[in-house]
């Protein structure tokens, strides 16, 4: 039995062109996965604002009258500042 060599692909650039599909396909993952991080870390950065404010106007709150007018703000202020809403942070 005489050994026949296999035929060379006809065309040399499926391959070429598969791997430029997977290329741009890992840039494309490499992409998404950098928006999904920098997505991720601005929600944790927000949380992080959202609980840091909290924890002031709960201070804020706490303070007594004398405390207050200290720092030149009266109890209403204080009532005020607590009840802002957090839509700007």
């Amino acid at each position: 039995m005489a050994y026949q060599a296999c035929p060379a692909p006809a065309h040399q650039d499926s391959c070429d062109t598969s791997a430029s599909s997977l290329s741009n396909a890992t840039a494309s993952l490499h992409s998404a996965a950098a928006r999904l991080t920098d997505h991720l870390t601005l929600l944790v950065e927000r949380f992080a604002r959202f609980t840091e404010i909290r924890r002031q106007r709960r201070m804020l709150l706490a303070l007594n009258d004398q405390q207050l007018r200290d720092i030149g703000i009266t109890r209403a202020d204080a009532e005020e500042e607590y009840r802002r809403s957090f839509k700007s942070i």
